[in-house]
């Protein structure tokens, strides 16, 4: 795939397709999980649970699959296969579209206003 199915847009990125609440939740579980044995001098025990959760976020991050989006309308699309083409989430082009969005917006509620 080229261009997006929905907007036509030929800019389009790879991600994970992974929530980053649950990457973040597991980071949280791990960190609060350790502070008991840590605190009770465990220290075996504190480093097993650190390690093992990064163990476990990195076979998750091997196990889950990417998703291409596209930048201007977020479109998410997990049957194709990424491409060369696509490269990782690029802050300067979403910035770019961002700002386009911002902007048609503005244009939008000054033609309503002209209207009313």
């Amino acid at each position: 795939m080229h261009t997006c199915a929905i907007c036509g847009n030929s800019e389009l990125y790879k991600k994970k397709d992974f929530p980053h609440w649950l990457g973040l939740t597991i980071l949280t579980v791990a960190c609060l999980g350790s502070i008991i044995p840590y605190w009770l001098y465990h220290q075996w025990l504190t480093w097993a649970i650190l390690i093992g959760s990064a163990a476990f976020d990195g076979l998750l991050y091997l196990w889950v699959g990417d998703v291409v989006v596209c930048y201007r309308c977020q479109a998410h699309y997990r049957s194709m296969a990424p491409s060369g083409q696509h490269k990782p989430f690029e802050l300067g082009i979403a910035e770019r579209y961002r700002q386009e969005k911002v902007r048609r917006e503005e244009l939008q509620s000054q033609r309503r206003e002209k209207r009313e």
